[in-house]
């Protein structure tokens, strides 16, 4: 199983995650990808309905990150994906990208 140490994320994303009070997890999911959640809940083993986005990445230095939002309303819990649009070269790219479709949403 394969996780990344999120602390190993730029200073800077994660603390313009953390301003809104959101969570970056990397749960133990795939042995080929790697999966970094960002949540309203820091617990990895509920990350499910808590997630508003995740970004895949081939390995831990996230080369080609491919990162999703969650498309459920507000209103209920989101239960589906979509992916943005773009190259996202890092983690932090794709973990901005997140960000920018939450800030929309919200």
């Amino acid at each position: 199983m394969v996780f990344l140490d999120v602390s190993g994320i730029d200073r800077r994303v994660r603390n313009e995650v953390t301003k809104r009070g959101l969570f970056l997890v990397s749960p133990e999911e795939d042995d080929r990808e790697v999966y970094v959640f960002v949540c309203t809940d820091p617990n990895p083993n509920d990350c499910g309905f808590t997630r508003v986005g995740q970004v895949v990445g081939t390995g831990t230095s996230g080369e080609l990150c491919k990162p999703y939002v969650m498309d459920g309303r507000d209103t209920e819990p989101p239960v589906s994906l979509t992916m943005l649009r773009g190259v996202f070269r890092n983690w932090e790219d794709g973990i901005k990208a997140v960000l920018d479709a939450y800030d929309t949403r919200t």
